[in-house]
């Protein structure tokens, strides 16, 4: 049985999500608008939002935001529970 490693988890996990937000997007233009696209297809927005450091000869800018929707969470749950099965 191969062993998990931190890396492996943390990439799958992405994956989980990546493929979870693909699939969203996907899925949202099947459904018609109402109260059950709203809930599986409308993305939670959280994070840190960008701002910007001007020193003259050096401009940085910082921000981290992260948008979950429900079949984000879902295949990111199944994939957890794949990790920990396997």
């Amino acid at each position: 049985m191969q062993k998990k490693t931190i890396p492996f988890i943390i990439i799958l996990l992405l994956v989980g999500g990546v493929l979870g937000s693909a699939f969203s997007l996907y899925l949202s233009g099947l459904f018609p608008e109402g109260q059950v696209k709203k809930f599986f297809f409308e993305a939670i927005k959280f994070g840190i939002p960008h701002f910007t450091i001007n020193l003259g000869f050096l401009e940085l800018t910082f921000g981290f935001s992260l948008a979950i929707t429900a079949f984000t969470a879902l295949f990111i749950i199944f994939l957890t529970y794949l990790i920990l099965k396997l």
